[in-house]
């Protein structure tokens, strides 16, 4: 009964996350800027999505993870939302950081996300399509180079990033690993092209996994169903795939923390949504808290953290609005853990004047009427002019 009552209360205490609405009524999900590649020599457009509370003043200004997609004029869509409904405690929902995601559409994606120059493709045929083949390298810096940089200095960012790419967008995620893995923390390989050039990326697979370069990072491949019972021959792509994955699980002495997935339901085209999906809960996989616990024993939030903060390799500490959440649902059920919660907010956020002015209502649900009287000072030296602040205040210390 007790977990019921939690998620009731939870339920009708969440505040929907919700995308911005402009003046002329049009519903924007993200924006689009660009930035001119010297290594690419091309403007390159980027899509970029920020999380609700990015500009939300209820709570203080704080750094977000960056989920980088490729194919992004195709993806943008269902990344933004899963990250809105697992990250932004929609209905109590705290299952990933809330993030930031920057989407790259294409120009040439066949030189983008190809690390050869490959004229024929699995089959050995010559084709036309991948006669531009072979950038990947010059990509990769265009990223870490140029757009990384440009990003990281025009949002608060935190110094955790994801890399996600689909089929050639797959072996790019993959390369990355190789090549440049200090560039992100977690990659994620959906259904990728891993039969390009002669399965090359499959071949160093061994000696990349068995290297020590790579402790810290995560790797989550997902595998389509691409299987054509009309076939007569090998199928190179999805044999690609399942071999990668024995090497990788046989040869990983690296320190990579490393998932797999087969996606039998699912063909090519159809395996992105739900990949991402398995790969946020795979990257994140210590990140949601037990929040019946949390109201339990406040105690517990600074130690998940903690554990959340070692797993991903910097200080992140408990978001101030779940803090405030979980605050309002203790007052429900037990005072005393209520008002801890909002005590341990104003330690974590002692600038927040939230935070200062929800102990502030909390002290006076109690009855400790002088500490909320400096609670909610505290909260109007930090934000002047409040007035349901100054309300509460002049009720409690009236004028003389």
């Amino acid at each position: 009964m007790r977990h019921v009552t939690l998620c009731s209360v939870l339920l009708s205490l969440a505040t929907p996350a919700a995308a911005q609405v402009s003046a002329s009524g049009s519903f924007t999900i993200g924006t689009v800027d660009s930035i001119y590649s010297t290594t690419l020599k091309e403007q390159r457009k980027y899509l970029v999505y920020t999380p609700p509370s990015y500009r939300d003043s209820t709570y203080l200004p704080r750094a977000y993870p960056v989920l980088y997609l490729l194919d992004g004029e195709a993806h943008f869509h269902s990344v933004t939302g899963l990250l809105q409904i697992l990250g932004s405690g929609v209905n109590g929902t705290f299952v990933i950081p809330e993030m930031i995601v920057v989407a790259i559409p294409n120009t040439d994606r066949t030189r983008d996300m190809t690390p050869t120059h490959v004229e024929t493709g699995y089959d050995g045929k010559p084709s036309p399509f991948f006669k531009t083949s072979g950038g990947m390298t010059n990509f990769l810096q265009f990223l870490k180079g140029e757009l990384l940089p440009k990003v990281d200095a025009t949002y608060r960012t935190a110094p955790y990033r994801v890399f996600v790419g689909h089929s050639l967008g797959g072996i790019t995620t993959i390369d990355a690993l190789y090549t440049i893995p200090e560039t992100f923390n977690a990659y994620v390989a959906i259904d990728p092209s891993l039969w390009w050039d002669n399965t090359r990326l499959l071949r160093e697979a061994r000696s990349r996994v068995s290297s020590r370069s790579l402790a810290g990072r995560a790797l989550y491949v997902a595998q389509a169903n691409t299987i054509n019972p009309a076939d007569t021959t090998v199928n190179p792509h999805f044999n690609a795939i399942a071999q990668f994955d024995g090497v990788v699980r046989a040869y990983n002495t690296s320190g990579l923390r490393y998932g797999f997935k087969y996606y039998g339901e699912d063909d090519h085209g159809s395996v992105p949504m739900i990949a991402e999906y398995d790969a946020l809960h795979f990257i994140f996989s210590g990140y949601k808290g037990d929040l019946v616990k949390a109201i339990d024993r406040p105690a517990y939030v600074r130690e998940h953290f903690a554990q959340v903060s070692a797993q991903m390799g910097y200080t992140q500490l408990p978001p101030e609005s779940m803090v405030d959440l979980l605050g309002q649902v203790a007052m429900t059920q037990d005072t005393a853990k209520g008002l801890e919660l909002f005590t341990i907010n104003t330690e974590l956020y002692p600038s927040s004047p939230n935070a200062w002015a929800s102990l502030g209502a909390a002290l006076t649900t109690k009855g400790e009427k002088v500490k909320a009287i400096a609670a909610y000072e505290r909260a109007l030296a930090l934000k002047p002019g409040r007035a349901a602040w100054r309300d509460a205040l002049s009720k409690l210390k009236p004028a003389s």
